[in-house]
């Protein structure tokens, strides 16, 4: 094992680099999109498990979205202690620290090419999860966004990819994280193309879609 992780890191991985700095790289890409919709679909089924089971074991009724069925005391103070605790843990970040969602993800790409810190996705994960279990006026599609982006960035970055691929991988995470939210994966990738890249091209659009 410890052989093959050898030659994966340091043949596969530096020969796979170089095909992509070519003009004929779209074989390559497809490959990072297939790579980014698996990655992106195991982030997105953790992160829907950690605010569906709490739901499901605290709530009364069934399912993981009755809150009307809480007496009106907990209805008011469960968002209330929610947004104590959110702002409690936001105020203690550096600012940098604190930009989450779609807004940030379009910033990191327009501005650093799409690289995503890890800690970013730290804080998108634990502030998602905790904004939804406690009843707060936001969804779960945002974070979903950030954190589809955020880890198919972090495997570009972790392959040394160049910054032109990592931009890439970020659309495909993005279309990744609408279509498993919305079970809409056309509108996943319209969403990437042209929220995300505002841009339409046969190396962006390729991998972008076959990730879905």
């Amino acid at each position: 094992m410890q052989k093959l992780w050898h030659q994966i890191t340091e043949q596969l991985i530096p020969l796979f680099r170089r095909r992509l700095s070519g003009v004929d790289a779209l074989p390559q890409l497809a490959v990072l999109g297939l790579l980014s919709g698996l990655i992106t679909g195991g982030v997105i089924l953790v992160f829907r498990l950690a605010i569906e089971w709490p739901l499901e074991h605290f709530l009364p009724g069934d399912g993981s979205e009755s809150f009307e069925e809480l007496d009106l005391l907990t209805r008011g103070l469960l968002p209330l202690t929610g947004a104590l605790i959110l702002g409690f843990m936001l105020h203690r970040l550096a600012t940098q620290d604190r930009k989450v969602g779609i807004v940030h993800v379009m910033e990191r790409l327009n501005y650093h090419q799409g690289y995503i810190p890890f800690r970013s996705a730290v804080v998108q994960f634990v502030a998602g999860v905790a904004t939804v279990v406690t009843g707060q006026s936001a969804g779960r599609e945002g974070p979903a966004v950030h954190l589809g982006a955020a880890f198919s960035s972090l495997m570009g970055q972790w392959m040394r990819l160049p910054n032109n691929s990592i931009r890439t991988l970020v659309a495909c995470g993005c279309a990744a994280a609408i279509s498993a939210s919305f079970n809409t994966p056309i509108s996943g990738v319209i969403f990437a193309m042209e929220v995300v890249m505002m841009e339409y091209t046969i190396a962006g659009f390729t991998p972008i879609i076959l990730q879905r």
